[in-house]
């Protein structure tokens, strides 16, 4: 028989619901990440078990999480080897989140800005993921908006 996983963000956090087919026994996981508002939850197509996190919180920001295993553990994409299994004591860090800019060979800079309310250039940040899409041939590709 099928299986069944519901994934689901609210504002207090991440749930992952699974049952069989007949969906009339459900198996709750979760809190994931208690007490963060969870923007998107998908999962990756080409690897079942791949679940990404768009996550955000007042005090810590935007933050992406991934997990491998249907959501029993997560990581930061991004995360050195090694430190994947490493409990980091403290909030989330933000460095596998950063924005990546193609910059200019030359001068270093990034090569697309964007103009602030006072004129001046400034490289695009990213304060939101809304949505999250994994490709649907490569498990170690997503995309967000």
């Amino acid at each position: 028989m099928s299986k069944v996983r519901i994934l689901v963000g609210t504002r207090k956090g991440a749930f992952v619901l699974t049952s069989d087919g007949k969906r009339q026994n459900w198996n709750v996981s979760g809190p994931h990440f208690a007490g963060w508002e969870m923007y998107h939850l998908k999962g990756s197509p080409v690897n079942p078990n791949r679940i990404y996190a768009s996550q955000t919180s007042g005090w810590f920001g935007q933050i992406i999480q991934r997990s491998d295993d249907g959501g029993k553990t997560w990581i930061q994409p991004g995360t050195p080897p090694g430190e994947k299994d490493a409990k980091q004591p403290g909030p989330p860090k933000g460095e596998s989140n950063k924005f990546v800019y193609d910059t200019s060979a030359e001068t270093g800079k990034p090569l697309t800005t964007h103009i602030w309310y006072d004129g001046t250039q400034h490289p695009w940040e990213f304060k939101r993921v809304w949505h999250i899409e994994p490709s649907l041939t490569d498990a170690d590709t997503v995309y967000a908006e």
